[in-house]
């Protein structure tokens, strides 16, 4: 081997290797993190109410925030103990729940909204109405005169549908411990339809689809179908709302801003692409027969907020429900201290806001 030979040898290796240093790093693929899981609990399984939810996790719109959401429906209410025990990161739920046991002292917030409908309904047997002459169409004061002497199914003291039959009696003179029956049912609405169906009952509060199945098949009248024809004291009322704690906001806000972007992307969804909506509602809702499913639909499409930031003007509504659910007509819990602030934050509202404006 000669000396020339040698020197070109090292010199290509050499130009090899300086080849190599040249070359564009390969790219090594990232591990993805594990996505954080929140679970969230709701008095039912399912329901118009918390649908937004699930369409979420239907979409993947959680997922792509890296957030898994697991769902507890309890089948009674209220839920806000499951915060306190910490059974649950999140609860959708009422605000006037909420604001029971702040009003106490206790450390839960309203971080978003979903419902500014009362979207609980009134529906009662189509025999009892008949003989009592009111209908839909009859005044608010009339109406709710028919429920005198009744047995009326709710989810428990405490529960939407009881809140909204006591707000009902006191502003219409009427006492709900002596002259009508509110009957707790737990079970949900399978075991309201069954309670209808038994005459144990002669209707509940509930909101869509058991309502429209009591209408159905079950020989049920709407006596207030609230997503559409409310008294007029229900318009823009935040009516589902979630909550948490404080110590799961200074614990977990990364999850809880994912959490809120996810059901942020789902409401416009609903509100920009209906249609979008309507075919996955469709599959969800399959118990529902067409034509039933568009009535629905119809109705209960509309009950969605667009954006999930809760408002001063629905904090004084609540306020001014929780009194006007009394006799006297002044809720002696509420603390004259009591403020917006205590009720919710907007930390997530307000990062969402500036991450939609970048």
């Amino acid at each position: 081997m000669t000396a020339t030979f040698s020197r070109r040898t090292l010199l290509k290796r050499t130009a090899g290797l300086a080849s190599l240093a040249a070359a564009p790093t390969l790219a090594v693929p990232a591990i993805a993190a594990a996505p954080s899981k929140i679970t969230s609990f709701r008095s039912t399984s399912k329901s118009w109410l918390w649908a937004p939810e699930d369409f979420a996790i239907a979409k993947g719109f959680f997922r792509d925030e890296n957030l898994e959401v697991a769902v507890v429906a309890t089948e009674r209410a209220p839920n806000i103990d499951a915060l306190l025990s910490r059974s649950a990161d999140i609860v959708l739920t009422p605000p006037d729940q909420a604001m029971r046991v702040q009003m106490k002292g206790q450390p839960v917030r309203l971080i978003a909204g979903m419902v500014n409908k009362y979207a609980s309904h009134i529906v009662v047997r189509k025999s009892v109405l008949a003989e009592r002459k009111v209908t839909l169409d009859s005044p608010v004061a009339d109406r709710v005169a028919a429920l005198k002497r009744l047995k009326l199914a709710t989810t428990g003291a405490g529960g939407a549908p009881d809140s909204l039959f006591r707000y009902l009696f006191a502003d219409n003179g009427i006492n709900p411990e002596t002259d009508v029956q509110l009957v707790p049912v737990r079970g949900g609405g399978a075991a309201m339809l069954a309670a209808l169906k038994q005459g144990s009952i002669d209707g509940f509060g509930l909101s869509s689809p058991t309502s429209d199945l009591a209408v159905r098949d079950f020989g049920a009248a709407y006596l207030f179908e609230m997503s559409t024809r409310p008294p007029p004291f229900f318009e823009d009322f935040l009516y589902i709302a979630v909550a948490t704690t404080d110590r799961i906001i200074k614990e977990r806000a990364a999850d809880l801003n994912a959490y809120y972007r996810g059901l942020a992307r789902a409401l416009k969804t609903i509100g920009d692409h209906p249609e979008v909506y309507s075919e996955w509602a469709a599959g969800f809702f399959s118990d529902l027969d067409t034509n039933l499913f568009k009535q629905a639909f119809a109705n209960n499409s509309k009950i969605y907020m667009s954006d999930p930031r809760p408002t001063e003007v629905q904090f004084r509504r609540t306020v001014e429900f929780m009194n006007r659910q009394t006799m006297s007509g002044v809720d002696d819990r509420i603390p004259s201290t009591f403020a917006f602030k205590d009720w919710a934050d907007q930390q997530f509202a307000d990062a969402h806001a500036k991450r939609v404006v970048r």
